[in-house]
């Protein structure tokens, strides 16, 4: 049996600032221990993070990296470190250390800052550069994470993407209210702390524009295709950019919490709204078509990042 008394909290990063923090056993026989802390300090043009955990034995010094644990921000369970807020994890200390008796422990936790390696292409003269994956997927055919407009959480299947749902704060506001609010910038897109792939990537990666969108099916060969037994586009340049492609998979599209379409149907966000109340610009496509349109901004789609000036 797992025993575990959690004697001392040690925060090792200097920014981002972690205060706040508090860890307590749940159950003497199941090795569950609940951690809390508050995150502040993010700046809107700072790239992601993620916390890197070990527990460290009092008695023994040995340390164990914590690996099996779930984490909630301001109430909602997400992948990594997605902005300030308050955060909380539920970690199996069970599965990490094994069935091992610890009278007093240290748990340290970091930030350290998200690794974002991925490729990226020029598909025509002066148009952004693409990247070679959705956010979220581990390959260019994997399906990735789906965000309702204006969020920067992401999601897998089985979130309850709904209108009646309080977080998705988009729907049913003007863009007047959104730029009020600064969601939306004065030029008409997404800011950068409510865009999904700056916050999720950082650095210069931006969501596309419609414009873009539009510069993608009218610049570019689209071929339906499969890769790794995803089907989706094959995405390519013509004349001096013909050796250029992305795959974009067709991940379907999130409503409450089911999945729809898989395999047949893509959707993917721009930056910019398509009216007040309810849209926002996408790209959508099925084997026969792929076009610019809008569509409801709390349905939870694919977000395809591009780098480079908007045109």
């Amino acid at each position: 049996m797992a025993i575990i008394a959690v004697t001392a909290i040690e925060f090792v990063s200097a920014t981002p600032t972690v205060t706040d923090i508090t860890a307590k056993q749940r159950y003497p026989w199941n090795g569950l221990v609940d951690i809390s802390c508050k995150v502040s300090g993010i700046e809107a043009d700072a790239g992601g993070y993620e916390f890197a955990v070990v527990a460290v034995n009092k008695e023994t010094g040995r340390e164990y990296t914590v690996s099996n644990f779930s984490i909630q921000h301001n109430g909602e369970e997400v992948s990594d470190v997605c902005g300030n807020g308050d955060y909380s994890f539920l970690w199996n200390a069970r599965e990490d250390m094994g069935q091992i008796v610890i009278e007093r422990m240290t748990v340290r936790i970091t930030l350290e800052a998200l690794a974002v390696s991925v490729g990226k292409v020029q598909l025509w003269a002066g148009g952004p550069y693409w990247a070679d994956r959705n956010i979220g997927a581990d390959a260019p055919w994997d399906y990735g994470l789906y965000f309702w407009w204006g969020d920067t959480t992401g999601h897998r299947p089985g979130y309850n993407f709904s209108s009646g749902n309080s977080a998705i704060y988009t729907y049913r506001k003007r863009v007047s209210e959104l730029q009020s609010a600064g969601w939306v910038t004065s030029s008409g897109v997404l800011a950068p702390s409510h865009d999904a792939a700056h916050v999720k990537w950082g650095g210069a990666w931006r969501m596309p524009t419609k414009q873009e969108f539009d510069g993608l099916n009218n610049n570019c060969d689209w071929t339906w295709t499969t890769q790794n037994g995803v089907n989706g586009y094959a995405v390519r340049g013509r004349g001096a950019y013909a050796s250029n492609s992305i795959f974009l998979p067709a991940a379907g599209y999130c409503g409450g919490a089911s999945l729809y379409s898989s395999g047949s149907y893509g959707s993917y966000w721009s930056s910019v709204p398509y009216s007040d109340y309810d849209y926002a610009y996408e790209l959508d496509f099925n084997s026969g078509n792929h076009r610019t349109d809008y569509y409801y901004r709390y349905f939870g789609q694919s977000v395809r990042p591009v780098q480079g000036l908007a045109k």
